[in-house]
């Protein structure tokens, strides 16, 4: 009996942090919803904020903002991350299932608000650029925030039990997926593409996005149990995105970063081992 109320207690304690974080999102977008709706006022509260934080992280040399920023480019980072799908295929299926809603989210937010960025109302010679000079009407949200958010979102939902607080690897895992997402996404400052209240409001859509992803590989199980029964058409989707990003990064779509190399590599890797594995066990 003890065991049965000490479950429920610790069902109810859970189901209480969740509409506790619930709660805290949604006072996050309201508040910064309500903020852009007025694009002055947005400006107006945002200018002072990127001055000093895109001044104060070139402590950082820019070819170290240059590659953590391309963390955010779906093209980059799902080939960077193929390895996933050796150790937990529902984590890396997560990951796609969770694109639409993020895309969604990213463009339906860029149109809606259509705030500038910041190359396009600043002086160039107030702060720092680092790559190429953005100026379109679309800074809110930040797209490359919600593209890292989301995914590492959705490899946390899958990987991580959160009820179990003694397993140290999960307390690890956790870190690490936040301190790469929260970097990546305070690049987008240091390169000069985005205001900070734009990251913001990208995490929580990313992390909405990403509940999305695990969602539906947990509820609707049948559209990505290909990836354990054809693990050679598995190999040839891995080896696709890897020439796609090869092609883009050959023909200067993409730079040819060290982060753009190393996803290359990577997904070159994992899909020839997953291919040719699948080829010698038929």
């Amino acid at each position: 009996m003890s065991t049965r109320f000490a479950t429920v207690a610790v069902n109810t304690k859970f189901k209480t942090t969740n509409w506790v974080a619930i709660f805290a999102f949604l006072i996050v977008v309201l508040v910064l919803f309500s903020i852009a709706l007025d694009k002055n006022a947005y400006l107006a509260s945002q200018t002072v904020l990127f001055s000093m934080g895109n001044q104060a992280l070139q402590i950082l040399p820019e070819i170290f903002w240059h590659n953590v920023t391309y963390l955010g480019d779906a093209l980059v980072l799902i080939p960077l991350l193929s390895f996933i799908c050796l150790f937990n295929k529902r984590a890396w299926a997560a990951m796609f299932g969770a694109i639409p809603l993020a895309c969604i989210l990213s463009h339906a937010g860029k149109n809606f608000f259509a705030i500038p960025r910041p190359a396009a109302i600043l002086d160039l010679e107030q702060f720092t650029i680092i790559g190429s000079t953005l100026t379109a009407h679309s800074s809110f949200p930040s797209g490359h925030t919600i593209t890292i958010f989301t995914t590492l979102s959705a490899i946390w939902f899958v990987t991580v039990n959160v009820d179990n607080k003694r397993d140290y690897s999960k307390f690890i895992l956790t870190t690490l997926l936040c301190l790469v997402a929260s970097i990546t996404a305070i690049s987008r400052v240091a390169v000069g593409a985005h205001w900070p209240a734009d990251l913001i409001f990208g995490a929580v859509l990313g992390i909405v996005a990403g509940f999305s992803g695990e969602y539906l590989t947990r509820r609707y199980s049948g559209w990505w149990h290909w990836v354990k029964e054809k693990p050679l058409y598995l190999g040839y989707f891995v080896l696709f995105f890897c020439g796609v990003l090869l092609f883009s990064a050959v023909n200067g779509k993409v730079p040819q970063l060290a982060i753009v190399w190393a996803a290359i590599i990577v997904s070159t890797i994992v899909g020839t081992y997953i291919a040719l594995k699948a080829s010698l066990n038929k």
